[in-house]
């Protein structure tokens, strides 16, 4: 007899001091309750089971189905359960995926293996009973778990139950409802995990069945970039070089003597991933950064738009490089039809882009591979150097001593190598205003046009490799190398 055909009433039993305490506590900003830094156990508790016990009721287990019984406030969950459970034991129950990683109590009260009732069960896939469990928000990807679980093992369950689940087992048939129940994590990982899926175990499948899974994939990149525009706050990667967003490209050789690169994007961390991936992104180089999104829900907007318009990003990829949305796809490229070109801000997103991987580059010298990288950067900045508009600082003179006003221009210059005058010039406007501020206005010339009588310092900030100091010599080298075919 299966378990559905037993439990059809509401069997309620006595929960423990401890599970009534624990019931709808929200899990602190630090992480989930029970997890030990490394993943390993957690620390025992004076009231916990010992010996034999101890052994047999230690499991993890991640939801790939789910469903209420009728009558009753308990539900039934399905999964690959990994370890030991047993009737009656208290359990945590949380998803992972959701930036508010709120834990919370249960017990088991009935077990099934294939079709029959058992009181334990071991390392198989398995139906749980669980007790007055209609009120939690239990859906596929859901992690049920024993708090001697570490974090690891959590969050595999977590990812193992997306797959199985929502990939493999429904090809990402959803419901509008369920599609709104998934988090921004939620979202990137399936698409990670189809992507994975599609190039591997799923190669087989017939073609129509390919071309829905298609569709369905796009309702949930749609419902990805709603969050990502939506959520409360996101992290991302950000480059201590250059002071600005990382920004990450990949080199391909094209055969023939000459190569390509992807075009580069920005790398977002959901908030439910963010102490997941410091140990990955903090670094000597990079470190994880924060952006609000604000009570106007424009924080976000506004990050991505200036990596996008201004600092010349593509996308972003969203916890993973497989996971990648485009531009256009999250906020709208500026349109100014009709307006002057002297109303037009001055923005160099082309050139902007090559000049911060070229900063985040450490040893092309020493490297083969940044090496080539380095030359590819090279010919492409080249190539929107000379075309590229750029604001020089100036000021108007102060009056003199006589009440007249002086003619003429303060014009933003250092001094450069071998004694030669640098003439200072800005991408964009807010590069310019956070070293100028609002007393100064600008010129907006070609380098070009001035190269030949100064060099010319580009982006000069705090951050010396967000910027370039160009001699004539220079130049004139990144515009021959611009013009060949290959690198």
């Amino acid at each position: 007899m299966g378990i559905l055909n037993i439990f059809k009433k509401n069997k309620k039993s006595d929960i423990d001091d401890e599970l009534s305490r624990l019931e709808s506590n929200l899990l602190p900003d630090e992480g989930i309750v029970g997890e030990v830094e490394h993943g390993g156990p957690s620390e025992k508790k004076e009231d916990d089971k010992t010996g034999a016990d101890a052994k047999r009721c230690s499991f993890i287990m991640g939801v790939t189905d789910y469903a209420p019984i009728e009558g009753t406030d308990n539900i039934v969950v399905t999964g690959n359960l990994k370890g030991s459970v047993d009737t009656g034991v208290s359990l945590a129950v949380i998803n992972y995926g959701d930036d508010r990683k709120e834990m919370l109590m249960t017990s088991v009260i009935g077990l099934d293996v294939n079709g029959e009732s058992v009181e334990h069960a071991s390392d198989c896939y398995a139906g749980l009973i669980l007790e007055g469990a209609s009120d939690i928000d239990i859906r596929i990807g859901t992690v049920l778990y024993t708090r001697d679980m570490g974090s690891d093992s959590i969050h595999d369950a977590y990812v193992a139950a997306l797959s199985e689940g929502y990939v493999k087992e429904r090809a990402l048939e959803m419901t509008d409802e369920e599609i709104n129940r998934l988090s921004l994590t939620d979202c990137s990982e399936i698409w990670r995990l189809n992507t994975w899926y599609m190039a591997h175990e799923g190669q087989d499948e017939m073609e129509g069945l390919k071309r829905i899974r298609e569709e369905r994939l796009n309702k949930i990149v749609l419902s990805l970039r709603d969050k990502i525009l939506d959520a409360d706050e996101i992290y991302y990667v950000h480059d201590k070089r250059t002071g600005e967003a990382h920004l990450y490209s990949q080199t391909f050789d094209n055969g023939d003597g000459s190569y390509i690169c992807s075009n580069p994007n920005i790398m977002i961390i959901s908030k439910a991933y963010r102490r997941r991936y410091k140990k990955v992104y903090n670094t000597d180089t990079t470190e994880l950064a924060i952006v609000r999104n604000g009570k106007d829900k424009k924080g976000i907007h506004n990050f991505l738009q200036g990596n996008f318009y201004i600092n010349g990003a593509c996308g972003v990829a969203v916890n993973a490089v497989q996971v990648s949305i485009a531009a256009g796809m999250l906020v709208d490229k500026p349109v100014y039809d009709g307006v002057p070109v002297e109303n037009i801000p001055v923005t160099n997103p082309g050139l902007v882009r090559w000049m911060l991987l070229l900063g985040q580059l450490d040893s092309p010298k020493e490297d083969p591979e940044e090496a080539v990288a380095f030359r590819l950067y090279f010919s492409f900045l080249g190539r929107e150097l000379k075309r590229a508009r750029l604001i020089i600082p100036v000021k108007h003179q102060a009056e003199g001593e006589d009440g007249q006003d002086n003619e003429g221009l303060d014009v933003a210059r250092m001094k450069g190598k071998d004694g030669k005058d640098a003439m200072i010039m800005y991408t964009d406007w807010r590069r310019l205003r956070s070293e100028y501020g609002k007393n100064w206005d600008g010129m907006v010339h070609r380098v070009g046009g001035i190269i030949g009588k100064f060099d010319c310092a580009l982006n000069p900030t705090k951050y010396p490799s967000a910027g370039m100091y160009l001699t004539e010599e220079m130049y004139k080298s990144m515009v021959r190398m611009s013009k060949k075919a290959k690198v």
